[in-house]
């Protein structure tokens, strides 16, 4: 009975620890390729909003779409998900009539980070080939 009762407690800790995602590191330039479709990755850059961000909730969650590019300014590489909130890894509601500074963006320590800030991004990669390629991210962590 003792021996029934530890398995069924271990058992739950178990299977959790082995639902931890472990991110694959991808040179921002190559994150959109096909092969990354659904992949759970990892890569560096920067958060932009390029003068507007849109957000909605069709995909379970409400999210922001921001742009990720290689530097400030610079093209959109892909489409940043970034789920509404105040938590870690969350952007905080905004005015519609927003500016840049006004964003509130939370890293992975539930710290402020700001769009000129370099930041490494982890999250599910969705790729349709020749139109569109996002990451619906789950960690913002800013790089020193």
């Amino acid at each position: 009975m003792r021996i029934f009762l530890g398995l069924l407690i271990l058992s739950p800790m178990i299977l959790l620890a082995g639902c931890k995602k472990d991110a694959v590191p991808v040179e921002l330039s190559k994150v959109c390729s096909a092969d990354n479709e659904k992949k759970y990755i990892s890569t560096t850059g920067y958060l932009d909003d390029h003068g507007s961000i849109f957000c909605s909730n069709t995909g379970g969650r409400m999210d922001c779409s921001l742009d990720f590019v290689a530097n400030p300014g610079s093209p959109r590489v892909f489409g940043a998900e970034i789920e509404q909130g105040t938590g870690a890894s969350e952007i905080e509601k905004f005015e519609s009539s927003y500016k840049a500074s006004d964003l509130k963006i939370h890293d992975s320590t539930g710290e402020l980070i700001k769009l000129s800030d370099k930041v490494q991004v982890t999250g599910e990669v969705s790729v349709v080939p020749g139109s569109t390629c996002f990451m619906e991210i789950d960690k913002i962590e800013k790089v020193q």
